[in-house]
């Protein structure tokens, strides 16, 4: 069997990253009975902290573009695994609902950027034809992401 060449390789990791974009967006949802019954969080604190994940990307969207302009491709998107670990990892050890909210931000500001990131790095290695299968198999990782999670 012919080895896969490289640009084949960087889809598969960057399919990888976006699969736990989604699966850290529902981690909320999937553990909310726990955090209902150990944290005391009502339906709406719930539904603030699946929302908050998506509000980053109205703010840091356009700047993680120009960001990654300024830093670099891989840079850009090791910063945005970062934030993404380090706000997975603050709503993990939270024991009250501000700081579960401000974690759940500082993943959603670094899932902002490795969208923007992952995105362009695609439309950078692929053309033509390829192209299309290349963003089919990108896009189509987030909902898997999700259905995993639940």
């Amino acid at each position: 069997m012919r080895a896969m060449a490289p640009r084949w390789r960087v889809l598969a990791v960057l399919t990888f990253v976006r699969l736990g974009m989604g699966f850290q967006f529902q981690s909320v949802a999937a553990v909310s009975p726990f955090l209902s019954e150990s944290l005391g969080f009502d339906a709406a604190q719930i539904g603030l902290l699946i929302g908050i994940y998506s509000l980053p990307g109205a703010l840091f969207a356009l700047p993680g573009g120009l960001l990654g302009a300024r830093m670099g491709d891989k840079r850009a998107c090791l910063l945005g695994l970062v934030l993404m670990l380090v706000g997975g990892i603050g709503v993990a050890v939270s024991t009250n609902f501000e700081a579960a909210f401000a974690a759940r931000a500082v993943s959603g500001a670094g899932a902002v950027i490795l969208n923007v990131m992952v995105t362009k790095m695609i439309a950078d290695w692929f053309a033509g034809r390829e192209i299309v299968l290349a963003m089919a198999v990108l896009m189509n990782a987030w909902p898997i992401g999700i259905s995993v999670a639940l």
